[in-house]
């Protein structure tokens, strides 16, 4: 196994999709965070998310209901790409002023796959020599359409896959 630190947290909405087909997320405010790689074939992760007291009902839900959810994670540092995650609380612990949110993930999407997935779609759309270096760099910088409706691909896949049931 192998810890890291945990830098940011957004819990993705995935059934809850805004008029253009975009994912709406949750960004968490972490106090402080440990992102654990379990180092299995499955690609199974565990999370520990500090977070204020505020939290308590929103990840309360998820565990009272057994959800799952997808997550998009940073990793060591808040400028790594981020990596994304089918997630479900497993526990909920008081520690002093703060809780600590223990999830189980499984990686769905990272930085690699990600990158690919918007190369494709940017040769499909008909960019090539610089004007696809170029747009390549401004729609991963800015994580905008692009990104989410590859995000939204990958939740499909992911529910067909059946890591993610949002009857669970």
């Amino acid at each position: 196994m192998k810890t890291f630190k945990l830098c940011s947290l957004a819990v993705l909405f995935d059934e809850e999709h805004n008029d253009k087909g975009q994912i709406n997320g949750q960004h968490v405010p972490l106090v402080d965070g440990l992102i654990i790689n379990k180092e299995e074939a499955d690609k199974n992760w565990l999370l520990d998310a500090v977070v204020t007291r505020e939290w308590k009902d929103f990840f309360q839900e998820y565990l009272d209901g057994q959800e799952k959810f997808m997550a998009e994670v940073t990793i060591t540092k808040k400028t790594n790409d981020p990596a994304t995650l089918v997630c479900q609380v497993t526990g909920i612990n008081d520690i002093g002023k703060n809780l600590s949110i223990h999830l189980d993930g499984i990686l769905v999407v990272k930085k690699d796959d990600l990158s690919d997935m918007l190369l494709k779609n940017l040769l499909k759309e008909g960019y090539s020599g610089d004007e696809l270096y170029d747009e390549f760099k401004r729609r991963k910088k800015d994580r905008g359409k692009a990104i989410q409706g590859i995000l939204t691909n990958a939740y499909e896949q992911v529910k067909q896959k059946g890591y993610y049931n949002s009857e669970s």
